[in-house]
């Protein structure tokens, strides 16, 4: 009865996902989001505070028991050679943390860590969105 008791609770506990299609993330204090669309393809919505608008770009991931590696953009390469490719970020799946690489001098480094939580797809495009609002008003000469 113990040993029940005990994998219940981590289950229950645990925030990880056996099969991520249809999960969406929200990260970074809500400038970034992943929407998992299908067992391989995801779409990252987030902020350009470049031209001052949001983005949508579709990458690769590849789900291990640990970690969801997210891979370079699915546009530029065929999903059998997404296999191959070195990720350019992961998510912790016990605790949604998220880390970044950056391509620097011939080497990955790690450029930022970031914690994400579980949310709906129209309330990610609603954070963002109102994220997005809230740094413009701030950059707004008064």
């Amino acid at each position: 009865m113990i040993k029940f008791f005990f994998i219940i609770l981590i289950f229950v506990s645990n925030q990880v996902f056996a099969s991520l299609k249809g999960e969406t993330l929200i990260c970074d204090k809500d400038k970034i989001g992943y929407n998992f669309l299908s067992k391989n393809i995801v779409n990252v919505l987030g902020i350009n505070l470049n031209e001052s608008k949001t983005f949508s770009v579709k990458h690769f991931y590849q789900l291990t028991e640990n970690v969801i590696f997210i891979k370079e953009q699915s546009d530029l390469i065929d999903q059998e050679e997404s296999l191959t490719l070195r990720p350019i970020g992961w998510i912790f799946r016990r605790n949604l943390d998220y880390v970044s690489l950056d391509y620097v001098n011939g080497d990955w480094v790690r450029k930022f860590s970031w914690t994400c939580d579980k949310t709906s797809s129209d309330q990610l495009e609603i954070r963002i969105n109102n994220k997005l609002n809230k740094l413009l008003k701030a950059n707004e000469p008064k």
